[in-house]
Order: structure tokens, then C-alpha cells, then sequence
């Protein structure tokens, strides 16, 4: 495969490493970048767990900037073999010695493990402990720990203030509660010249995180605004905002009757980090989509990852690429990052540069989307190129030539650049100026090639 201009690929082997030494400058602050930060800034220290007000809020402000349909999934809900968990409230949590207060949920939701029982009782230091989740690697971090199906009561500490535990009684104060709700699912559609669909999805939950969900809704918002803005699109496309695995389950269920309506997906996954870009592939791994997403990223990043499908990262690419669902879906990641689920996942980890790069990224991928239709000659033998302001010397350059004669309406225009190894960009603007001199035409071409 040729691309423009031409990188090699990184692949990640396992145990995989942090990959930080590049040096990039400052974006300037735009508007645009303004808003992906404001949202983040403003919504990650939520409690953005499956059902849960903080949720719930969070939902509620998405709405104030794009109009999303919500689909609203109660407790109880069964899609394929996953079922909807309780509405969780949280009053207050906190962890005490003596007059010291060791952990506390209202300076940080990452202190309560998501989905906790309540309790309310005095501990030994080793009985504690068997509650308590923490995380030698990253010392001075709150670790994320969850439990949506499972009944217990956790927090999370630090490692470096667990490791200062002493003996003695802990008095732990949870006061949490669980009833019926409704799980929201957030849909942004803009409709397109067909209803072959793009979904583009990232998770809201993961509370007390940026990169690890929030900065990919964040980016998708920004991306329908793009999108919004071009005169015209071929498909239609559609931000979804959900929970992590059980919301694109309920999603796919709610659409299961015309599940042909989607093309394919894109998920944006921890994408505001300092980490390589890594595309993970399809599970068929060799459609339209995979091969063009490799070349969006390689017109970008100096060095960049290719992974198997579910090899790199495991997230709802499971869900919309499952046995019998089958929409060619891929992953965009900069995983693997130090901060991963832990409270270091913040704001200030946010690479303004990497960020960009990554909307950047994405939006190269659907523009060559659009552009990758399947062009047909509207002229019979050769044409004369020069009237039609086509004319190269075809003594220094055949490529228009090549390109004239493969116009036959059974190959995309990612096909043709493959079989002449031209650049997609370029045989992209042939097929344009050929249709607008009046000698081509283009088609959608069959679905999910």
C-alpha cells in the first residue's frame, strides 16, 4: 500500500513500551480545541458510572452543545445476553483514623470503587485492606476499580498513603444506594446522501478520567461540528455516547432489525494522550476502512502502531464488530499511557498536540470516506485530456493516463490507488476533476467492501 507521505509502521509487541520522545509544538488555542477542553475540564470529576446522576448531568450538558436523541435502556433492560444494571446513588464515602479522614468521595469520585455497597462499621487494618484497591506502579495515584455486577464494598487509595496504613480501627462510612433507572445512550445523527452509516462512538462513563473515554466524546462533538459544516455528505453519520460494553450492547439491540444500516464504526479510545497513535484493525482486518484509516494516520504521525483486532486494546469494537452484528469497526488509539485508570488520567496529562493530532487523524479518515467512491468512465475511447484541463506530458508522468484508464466503475478509488500504487490523495483529486469535466461519474459502490 502506498501512502502520502510514506512512514513506516510501529508495531507494538507485547510487553509494550512508553514511546514519549518526540518533540511537537504548542497548537495555538482555538475555538475549536477550546471547546474539547471546556468539556473535559467540566465533566471529568463527574461520578460518570453506568447510571448515576454524574452521569446522568453529564448527558444533560452534551445536549446543551449538540442535539442528541437520547435512548434511554432501564434497569432491567436485556440486550443479547447483557442485562441493565441498578441506578447507583452516592451520598457520601469516606475512610477515617481517628480525626484524620484517609479517603473521601467528595474530593475525588475515584476514592469509591464504582457500583460499591454501602457500609457503615469500624475495621481492623487487615480487614480494610481486603476492601481497599491500590496500585504500587503509580504510587501517588487514585486507582479506578468498578464492579457493576459484582456486591461488595471498595474504595481506593493511593498507594503511597496505603503503604503508611497503621494498625488500628478504621471507621468507613458508605452511604450508597441502588433503584430501578434508566442507562442513557446518546445519538447525534447527521443524515448524509444515503443511510449508509458511520458510527463514531466514545464512553462517558469512567469517572475521574480524561483520556480514558471523556476526551474521545469530547473529539466526536467536534468532529459532528466539522461535519456538520461541509455542503454535502455521502453517508450519514452518527456520534454515539454510551457507557462502556453494556451501553453499545443495548445500542445494537435497540437497532437490531436494520443493523445493515451501518456501515462502519470508528471508536475513539483514550486519544488525548502523549502515548503512539495505534490503529487496531477490523476483526476481518483488510476492509476499505482499515486500509484508509492506515493512511490517515501514516499523513500524521511520525511512527505509529498496527494491531490485530481486540490484540491492542479490548473496549465495544466487541460489541459492534461481535458474531452476528459485523460492522467493520477500528480502533483509534494512544494506548498504551502511564495514567491509564488512575486519578493521574487528568487534564493536565492532556497533550493539546496529540489531541489535535488525533481530530486531525479522524478527520482525514472520513474525508477519504467521502471521497472513496467507485468512479465510472462516461467516455468511450481515449480521451483528450487537454480540453478538459487534464493534460500532463505523460512522457515525465503517466499517472492521469493510468487513472483514465481505470475508471470502470468495479473498483474504488482506494482500489485504483492501490493497483497503480499511486496515492490515494492523488487518484482522490483525478476522480474529482473527472467527474467535474463531465467524464466520469461516481456511485457509493456494494456496502461494507
Amino acid at each position: 500500500m502506498t501512502v502520502s507521505p510514506k512512514h513506516e509502521s510501529t508495531r507494538f509487541e507485547f510487553p509494550r513500551s512508553y514511546d514519549l520522545a518526540e518533540k511537537s509544538p504548542v497548537p495555538e488555542l482555538t475555538p475549536e480545541l477550546d471547546l474539547m477542553m471546556r468539556i473535559i475540564n467540566d465533566l471529568y470529576l463527574k461520578n460518570r458510572s453506568l447510571i448515576t446522576d454524574g452521569y446522568d448531568e453529564s448527558a444533560a450538558y452534551l445536549s446543551q452543545l449538540l442535539k442528541f436523541d437520547v435512548l434511554e435502556f432501564p434497569t432491567g433492560y436485556e440486550a443479547f445476553s447483557w442485562t441493565v444494571p441498578e441506578k447507583w446513588n452516592v451520598n457520601s464515602a469516606r475512610i477515617s483514623f481517628g480525626d484524620r479522614v484517609i479517603a473521601d468521595f467528595e474530593d475525588h469520585p475515584l476514592y469509591l470503587q464504582s457500583y460499591s455497597l454501602p457500609f457503615a462499621g469500624t475495621v481492623g487494618l487487615q480487614e480494610l485492606k481486603q476492601h481497599l484497591l491500590t496500585d504500587p506502579d503509580r504510587p501517588g495515584a487514585i486507582p479506578y476499580g468498578y464492579g457493576y455486577y459484582r456486591r461488595d464494598w471498595s474504595m481506593s487509595l493511593p498507594y503511597s498513603e496505603y503503604a503508611q496504613l497503621e494498625d488500628g480501627e478504621y471507621k468507613v462510612e458508605i452511604d450508597t444506594s441502588f433503584e430501578p433507572g434508566d442507562m442513557k445512550v446518546l445519538e447525534h445523527i447527521l443524515p448524509g446522501e444515503s443511510e449508509r452509516s458511520i458510527i463514531i462512538s466514545a464512553h462517558l462513563d469512567h469517572p475521574g478520567q480524561v483520556s480514558d473515554g471523556l476526551g474521545g466524546v469530547a473529539m466526536g462533538i467536534a468532529l459532528m461540528n466539522r461535519l456538520a459544516a461541509l455542503p454535502a455528505r455521502r453517508f450519514t453519520y452518527r456520534l454515539v455516547v454510551l457507557p462502556e460494553n453494556i451501553g453499545s450492547a443495548c445500542y445494537l439491540h435497540h437497532y437490531r432489525d436494520s443493523l445493515d444500516l451501518f456501515e462502519y464504526g470508528i471508536f475513539l479510545e483514550m486519544v488525548t494522550n502523549k502515548g503512539r497513535m495505534t490503529l487496531q484493525r477490523s476483526k476481518r482486518g483488510d476492509t476499505q476502512l482499515d486500509r484508509l484509516a492506515e493512511i490517515a494516520i501514516a499523513s500524521h504521525e511520525p511512527a505509529y502502531g498496527v494491531g490485530d483486532f481486540r490484540q491492542v486494546i479490548c473496549n465495544d469494537e466487541i460489541n459492534f464488530d461481535g458474531p452476528g452484528i459485523d460492522i467493520p469497526t477500528v480502533t483509534l488509539t494512544r494506548w498504551p499511557y502511564p495514567e491509564y485508570h488512575t486519578s493521574d488520567d487528568n487534564p493536565g496529562a492532556v497533550s493539546l498536540t496529540y489531541l489535535m493530532r488525533s481530530l486531525e487523524i479522524t478527520w482525514d479518515l472520513i474525508q477519504h470516506l467521502e471521497a472513496n467512491v467507485y468512479p465510472t468512465r462516461a467516455y468511450q475511447a481515449n480521451v483528450m485530456l487537454g480540453p478538459h484541463g487534464l493534460y500532463e506530458d505523460l512522457n515525465a508522468d503517466d499517472t492521469v493516463e493510468r487513472v483514465m484508464l481505470a475508471l470502470e466503475g468495479n473498483a474504488s478509488v482506494l482500489e485504483i490507488s492501490e493497483n497503480l500504487d499511486v496515492p490515494f490523495d492523488r487518484v482522490a483529486d483525478y476522480a474529482r476533476r473527472f467527474v467535474e469535466a463531465g467524464l466520469a461519474t461516481t456511485a457509493m459502490g456494494p456496502p461494507r467492501a
